[in-house]
């Protein structure tokens, strides 16, 4: 049964974070020098442009922050708990009432000095310069299910030890993990607008053959006109990869062979660098991140999964992938008159160089959810950055305009957002595959908000890579949303 409907995983979960949380308090109320409780309610409901069918996507329907500091130490968590609108409202396939789980997103333990500050546990991490989507924000993992949303809430946590060292005008963060994390990516089942070619079973995906440890430091300069920045990062890619394919045969008889098709995480090397420049009412910032990745899978023998007794011979073609390639993102900002803000940013990815072995198969194969004869496949052509912004799964180039308006000294505020796809659409005549949102968030009193908004996408009927064009694949999210959300 699914672990989300299965009763003793949901109270496993739950009684996890009262553990957690009765051990905080009891650190609070015995040695409290200052404790921090704070959090949001967030009712949410979406429906369709088309027809006002329900999107069914998880939301954080409830999240909850909390910091105790005690002379030097201090405590941070952030909990939230995510709901899921159920696929059985007849409660004929599970009589499991629960539709939600709970979400440790950070908990870490902070000490702070004088000239430095060192944290160790689940934490979130900001790396770049740009507001959104920048390139060099590589040491967390992303939630693809809250891709839309701003700021943090699109990533997950990472198990790391963190040292932020201030040297004057300098500042230097290391990061180090023992842990690989990869991205959240959407599974099927549900409305999530995007769809992947293929989603391989756990069974498929080769292990990490070497230690998965993670590291990094990002180094920022203070100048009079702005900041500058450089970083290096190591670690395994956030989305899997292909590595190569396993023929198994019967003996020298490979007449009726049985393929395994296989995946894995390459190890990458980023180096990036960066800048905010503010000058009046305007602000330049950039970020622009050199990838260098490659898979470290020279070697993916291994005995078949399926009837290893009948197929005891193997055919082996690891694609010992090499690559190199770079992203930017420049944004603009100005303060107009009558409390506007406009910014927009311009994103490009480009691939530098690449080298593979070919998959020298001539039979066709069948791949669940994905037909490919792989003598005719190019494995350049189906490479995926795995680390980066998440807009390159999107598009090579894109341009993105935001524009806020406040209103009633602050408690009304209008913001509209467009993407624009540049790169896909330059042999589709005038018609661009694009997204555009028109939120309003009006403050009812201090703790009460009613947030509403509109996500309209424009495809591409005829454009050349039909329905695997991402546009293509999003226009029935279209959607209307509102939202109350109270503060405590």
């Amino acid at each position: 049964m699914n672990n989300f409907y299965n009763t003793s995983y949901i109270y496993k979960k739950l009684k996890n974070f009262i553990t957690i949380f009765l051990l905080m308090l009891n650190s609070v109320f015995t040695n409290s020098d200052q404790f921090r409780f704070s959090g949001n309610i967030d009712l949410i409901y979406a429906s369709r442009l088309s027809d006002l069918s329900t999107l069914r996507l998880p939301y954080r329907l409830i999240k909850i922050d909390i910091e105790h500091i005690k002379d030097n130490i201090s405590i941070n968590g952030k909990f939230a708990l995510e709901h899921h609108l159920r696929t059985d409202a007849t409660f004929l396939s599970s009589s499991n009432p629960e539709d939600f789980f709970i979400d440790m997103r950070e908990i870490y333990l902070t000490y702070s000095a004088q000239k430095y500050e060192l944290r160790i546990g689940k934490q979130i991490y900001s790396w770049g310069n740009v507001d959104e989507n920048s390139p060099l924000d590589i040491v967390s993992p992303y939630d693809y299910y809250y891709m839309f949303y701003r700021g943090t809430n699109k990533k997950l946590s990472n198990l790391s030890l963190a040292i932020d060292y201030y040297l004057g005008k300098l500042k230097l963060q290391t990061v180090f993990s023992p842990i690989h994390s990869t991205n959240r990516l959407p599974i099927g089942g549900d409305d999530f607008p995007i769809e992947l070619p293929i989603y391989p079973s756990p069974s498929s995906i080769l292990p990490i053959r070497e230690n998965p440890f993670e590291s990094g430091f990002f180094a920022s300069y203070s100048t009079p006109i702005g900041d500058i920045s450089a970083l290096f990062f190591r670690g395994y890619d956030r989305i899997f990869n292909l590595t190569g394919v396993n023929v198994y045969g019967h003996g020298s008889d490979f007449s009726f062979p049985h393929v395994d098709i296989l995946f894995s995480f390459r190890k990458t090397n980023v180096f990036g660098v960066g800048g905010v420049f503010i000058y009046d009412r305007f602000t330049i910032r950039f970020d622009h991140g050199y990838f260098s990745t490659i898979d470290k899978n020279f070697s993916i023998d291994r005995i078949s999964t399926f009837n290893p007794s009948y197929y005891d011979s193997l055919l082996s073609y690891p694609l010992n992938e090499k690559a190199n390639y770079s992203q930017s993102v420049v944004q603009f900002e100005i303060q107009l008159p009558s409390e506007i803000n406009f910014s927009t940013q311009y994103f490009s990815h480009n691939k530098i160089d690449y080298t593979s072995d070919s998959l020298p198969i001539q039979e066709n194969i069948n791949i669940p959810n994905l037909d490919i004869d792989l003598d005719q496949v190019t494995p350049e052509l189906i490479f995926m950055p795995g680390m980066g912004s998440p807009l390159a799964l999107l598009t090579n180039s894109a341009l993105i305009f935001r524009l806020d308006k406040l209103h009633l000294d602050g408690r009304l505020s209008l913001s509209i957002t467009s993407l624009i796809d540049l790169e896909r659409n330059f042999n589709s005549g005038n018609n661009f595959g694009s997204l555009t949102e028109l939120n309003l968030k009006y403050s009812i009193s201090d703790a009460l908000q009613w947030i509403s908004g509109i996500t309209k996408i424009n495809d591409v009927k005829n454009h050349p890579d039909g329905n695997e064009y991402p546009f293509n694949q999003m226009q029935n999210f279209s959607h209307a949303r509102f939202e109350i959300r109270y503060y405590f």
